[in-house]
């Protein structure tokens, strides 16, 4: 595309956005922009999916929806800056090990030829997993050379526990890094990795493989009617329901404001079917009450969009089924559920 073409390509999705955003009250923040921008551009069918669902909902998409999509599909800066620490730290910590190997304090040739190849690893780009790696490396060296009395420094030792100390905090970031911090579910990286391994697996040894979709009805109105706290306060309630429906083997995560997901390995969709249909008669069943005043939610209902993968479709076309699915159960009066039509592939 010419620049001039661009620039009017440009423009265009920008009179567009403007006015969507001032009809939905929406702040015109750089995040706020980025959400309605990439809306209309029509380049990112799962953030215009997620839009139009919120819209068909409630009407209007409010300002915490917008901020939470933003979140969802463009906010990665926590993540990097997590990383960015790690990094730094595992530099000091090498510069360490070093100037150990330098100075002659490890009188095994072969030790500090290992572990001069271990810290010749690091780079700057270095990811989550490469800095683990490398940490275990220079973990399982230094053990082995102190085990033979051939390290006998006590600077050497402060600098394993601050590897060990390292490696504990990655583990915990890793943790972290994949769970909600409201429902205490898998979040959306942690159900993005996962969608990864089990589609590999299903192209390759015909693994049976499921996914639910689910979204509360009119959560809106809840949030409007009784403040987010209360809102929070359901999803909660919602979280613990979804995942005591399932086995230990299935992963049950927040796919994104009110929306859930629920991967289940070998089972037939009748059977995926009927679970969803089970949790989708429960939660409707259940009363919920406000704690402080204990006044009645009145009825939550859930919709529901079931999928079976297809070998070598892909993970887009699989969720994107899934997601159409659960379309049509809010089309056809929402606390509903839907099973997705075969992929044209």
């Amino acid at each position: 595309m010419e620049y001039n073409e661009y620039q009017e390509q440009a423009a265009e999705h920008m009179r567009l956005a403007l006015p969507l955003m001032k009809k939905h009250g929406i702040a015109m923040t750089p995040a706020n922009y980025a959400v309605w921008y990439e809306y209309v551009s029509g380049n990112n069918e799962a953030l215009k999916h997620a839009v139009d669902s919120h819209v068909d909902d409630n009407e209007r998409l409010t300002e915490k929806q917008s901020g939470e999509l933003y979140q969802k599909f463009f906010d990665r800066e926590k993540d990097q800056t997590a990383l960015l620490e790690m990094r730094q730290d595992l530099r000091r910590v090498l510069a360490e090990v070093l100037t150990f190997v330098s100075s002659g304090v490890m009188s095994s040739k072969k030790t500090s030829s290992n572990l001069t190849d271990i810290v010749d690893k690091f780079h700057p780009g270095m990811k989550q997993e490469e800095i683990r790696q490398v940490v275990d490396e220079v973990l399982s060296e230094t053990r082995l050379a102190v085990s033979s009395s051939e390290l006998l420094s006590e600077r050497l030792n402060t600098t394993m526990e601050e590897m060990q100390d390292l490696k504990k905090d990655l583990d915990e970031a890793r943790r972290e890094a994949k769970v909600d911090t409201l429902t205490k579910l898998a979040n959306r990286k942690a159900l993005d990795e996962l969608l990864e391994k089990a589609t590999r697996d299903a192209d390759s040894n015909n693994v049976e493989l499921c996914i639910i979709f689910s979204d509360l009805d009119f959560f809106k109105k809840i949030n409007d009617k009784h403040g987010h706290l209360v809102g929070d306060q359901v999803l909660r309630v919602v979280a613990n329901t979804l995942k005591g429906a399932v086995k230990g083997r299935d992963l049950v995560a927040r796919y994104g404001g009110e929306e859930f997901a629920i991967v289940i390995l070998n089972t037939s969709i009748e059977n995926v079917k009927r679970l969803a249909e089970n949790i989708r008669t429960e939660i409707a069943a259940k009363r919920m009450q406000r704690k402080d005043t204990r006044e009645s939610l009145g009825t939550i209902t859930m919709s529901f969009g079931v999928a079976r993968y297809f070998p070598s479709e892909g993970v887009d076309s699989f969720l994107q089924r899934a997601d159409r699915a659960l379309y049509m159960a809010k089309r056809k009066g929402r606390n509903a559920v839907e099973e997705a039509l075969p992929p044209t592939l």
